[in-house]
């Protein structure tokens, strides 16, 4: 499974993970959103838990791998899901302390042009 699929299954079932990023360190973490930023890079929002505790983004990237681990979570009073400004497209979203929920935002399509059907 790769690291994308092993955050939203965490996520879904509210269990930690264990990231582990390009550097060889590995990590503790709350999964909570895949996003696009704004300057076009995927990256994952998540809640580092141990001795450098808080909020984190990673650029996808920098992530080796991701394990999903037995121990469960819920959701923090602070995430915000919906600031447009700092998650402008979102892939993939937990659902808020009081279940609110940013669903994955839908990919602009160029418009298409109707083609007319041929009457004689």
């Amino acid at each position: 499974m790769n690291a994308d699929a092993v955050f939203m299954k965490a996520g879904n079932l509210r269990r930690l993970c264990e990231l582990t990023d390009n550097e060889g360190r590995t990590v503790q973490v709350e999964p909570y959103a895949i996003f696009t930023s704004a300057e076009g890079r995927r990256c994952c929002l998540y809640f580092e838990l141990g001795e450098q505790e808080g909020w984190r983004t990673t650029e996808q990237r920098y992530v080796q791998s991701m394990r999903l681990l037995e121990e469960t979570y819920s959701a923090r009073r602070d995430y915000e899901p919906f600031d447009s400004i700092r998650f402008p497209f979102v892939h993939y979203a937990v659902p808020t302390h009081d279940g609110r929920q940013r669903w994955a935002d839908r990919p602009k399509h160029r418009s298409l042009t109707m083609v007319q059907p041929h009457t004689e």
